[in-house]
């Protein structure tokens, strides 16, 4: 079964209340972007941030990015390092920001970060996040929880993800054009995990069942997800008019995957617009 939706956030089933943690690859961070502004645009208190490190540049149209004092371990002080001099002794401060009194720019989110390292934000401990963000008022939180390198298709090694375990929500993000890239370095992140799973040679072209097969195969991520977390999967780089490969990976992984996965959405971060969603029988 198939539906259409205005936005990627309904197509995924974010609604108030949840805390999407996005791991995969093919566009973590744009899916990061789009959820963010898609949701704030709905009127709901947005907050972004990460488990894992993002560039700075990736975050130019957020509004601001707030650094935790991990010193202060109420999670009371944050400053912005956009504007050093501005620093908050309560969480109020981030709340006036979460209610639009911030910097302006595009996109009224705020990031939350833990420190800057050269030219990127090291993100905050998946192990206070969920205490940290029970201190702030807000309506929808997402995170980025991996890290691929800007590579389409990723290999999932022991200790990856970096799961919050406050999250409601874990959406795999695949880019489609991994459906016709060749194993290895170049096309994919963590290519001998990928390898060891699916039985692919290298250099041999992946196509939608080989990575239906990296997603649910036993010892793949899908076992690394915690049981009471919904997990949806998003093709990305899918525009409309070349889903074809990309309707018959979802098909593949609801077929696998019985009752964990429900919902398969594809579409295009870059084009925006539609998102088909198809879903599990009985849904």
């Amino acid at each position: 079964m198939a539906a259409a939706y205005l936005t990627l956030s309904e197509a995924l089933g974010i609604r108030a209340g949840s805390v999407v943690a996005l791991i995969g690859g093919g566009g973590k961070t744009s899916t990061l972007v789009r959820l963010a502004q898609e949701t704030a645009q709905d009127g709901h208190r947005v907050l972004a941030t990460t488990t894992a490190r993002m560039k700075l540049d990736e975050l130019n149209d957020m509004r601001d990015v707030l650094l935790w004092d991990d010193r202060d371990v109420t999670g009371e002080t944050w400053r912005s390092y956009r504007e050093e001099a501005t620093t908050g002794s309560s969480t109020g401060w981030i709340d006036a920001f979460l209610e639009g009194q911030g910097s302006p720019s595009r996109i009224p989110v705020s990031f939350l970060g833990r420190s800057v390292m050269r030219d990127k934000v090291v993100g905050l401990p998946s192990e206070y996040l969920g205490q940290l963000l029970s201190r702030l008022n807000w309506d929808v939180v997402v995170v980025e929880a991996d890290g691929s390198r800007g590579r389409s298709i990723k290999g999932h090694r022991l200790g990856e993800p970096v799961l919050p375990l406050c999250a409601t929500h874990c959406v795999i993000v695949v880019g489609a054009d991994g459906f016709e890239l060749p194993l290895n370095e170049e096309s994919c992140h963590r290519p001998e995990v990928i390898q060891d799973l699916v039985g692919v040679a290298w250099g041999e072209r992946l196509d939608p069942r080989a990575i239906a097969t990296l997603i649910t195969h036993p010892k793949g991520v899908l076992t690394k997800i915690p049981g009471d977390m919904e997990v949806v999967v998003y093709v990305n780089k899918a525009p409309i008019g070349e889903q074809a490969q990309a309707a018959r990976f979802a098909q593949e992984i609801l077929r696998r995957a019985g009752r964990r996965i429900q919902r398969v959405a594809v579409g295009d971060n870059l084009q925006g617009g539609l998102v088909e969603t198809f879903l599990a029988e009985g849904d």
